[in-house]
């Protein structure tokens, strides 16, 4: 049984330092943003969580804040599923110590400044917010003033944002520690305002002209892919039926000849390090030369 802690808060429209190139690696909790409020906490729970509610407003201080997303996480990675915008958390029966938070933003309002798209930073695995910009690019490009900031202009045109392909920093930290696995762009949500955002895993999030609205821009580690052992009957490890099927020595799911298990984690690696792009290419791959009949059933 994995401790739960389940707690609701705010998302606002950026820290007060959130656009300068000042420790950009940082984590813009409620420390650094005042905007981000604890509306409840609820202590913990213990798994398995078969339905927790969100509210789908909570007042405070004359304010009505609506319910976006739930995320989850064991401080290191996302539990798969999340982050989700269903109103209920589910979990497994897991183990370790968990942290689960519904965010909730004021519905409408402009950001207290000009009018413009603003796109926030949220790594799920962290479970908050991060200070670098998701922005890579922007349309029109004069409407993004960059390096570090998250707004682009519409007081002119429409507006377009293309999400960074991963942070620039992986982990929190100002120097980054040998081995540190890439927080890949996973997918935009839009949260207020006349957004518009491409499915995932396209990377373009619009906002009419004249208009302001906020944006999310989940980043996260890639999620490793359960291979050397068959995935629903579908999926298996792409090197353990190679060597497989040419009698490699040591013992595994392909007769006493076939690998043995590190395969399967040393390939769980690997796709794990590539982009859900890269990632969708490779499985595609594999598909193909399974359909070819060049690889096992």
């Amino acid at each position: 049984m994995a401790i739960v802690y389940i707690d609701f808060r705010t998302i606002s429209w950026g820290a007060p330092n959130e656009d300068d190139s000042n420790n950009v690696w940082q984590v813009e909790d409620g420390t650094n943003d005042p905007g981000e409020i604890t509306l409840k906490d609820y202590g913990t729970v213990g798994t398995p969580i078969a339905g927790f509610p969100a509210d789908p407003t909570v007042a405070l201080g004359g304010n009505n804040y609506s319910f976006v997303f739930w995320n989850a996480t064991n401080g290191l990675n996302a539990i798969d599923g999340y982050p989700s915008t269903a109103e209920k958390l589910v979990i497994p029966n897991l183990s370790g110590v968990l942290h689960a938070t519904a965010w909730y933003a004021l519905p409408g309002g402009d950001g207290h400044g000009p009018p413009g798209l603003r796109a926030r930073t949220f790594d799920v695995d962290v479970n908050n917010f991060r200070k670098e910009t998701p922005i890579h690019s922007a349309t029109p490009a004069a409407a993004w003033p960059g390096p570090n900031n998250h707004s682009v202009s519409t007081q002119s045109a429409d507006a377009a944002a293309t999400a960074k392909n991963s942070l620039t920093y992986p982990e929190p930290v100002s120097s980054q520690p040998p081995g540190t696995l890439p927080k890949y762009f996973k997918k935009w949500l839009a949260v207020t305002g006349p957004i518009t955002a491409d499915p995932a895993p396209g990377q373009v999030v619009k906002c009419k002209s004249a208009s302001s609205g906020l944006a999310l821009a989940f980043f996260g580690h890639g999620k490793p892919l359960v291979i050397g052992k068959p995935a629903g009957g579908l999926i298996y490890d792409y090197w353990a039926e190679f060597w497989g099927k040419r009698g490699a020595e040591g013992t595994g799911p392909w007769g006493p000849h076939g690998p043995s298990d590190p395969v399967g984690p040393l390939t769980q690696r690997w796709l794990q390090s590539l982009s859900p792009r890269e990632q969708q290419s490779a499985l595609g791959m594999i598909a193909a030369k399974r359909a070819a009949g060049e690889f096992m059933p």
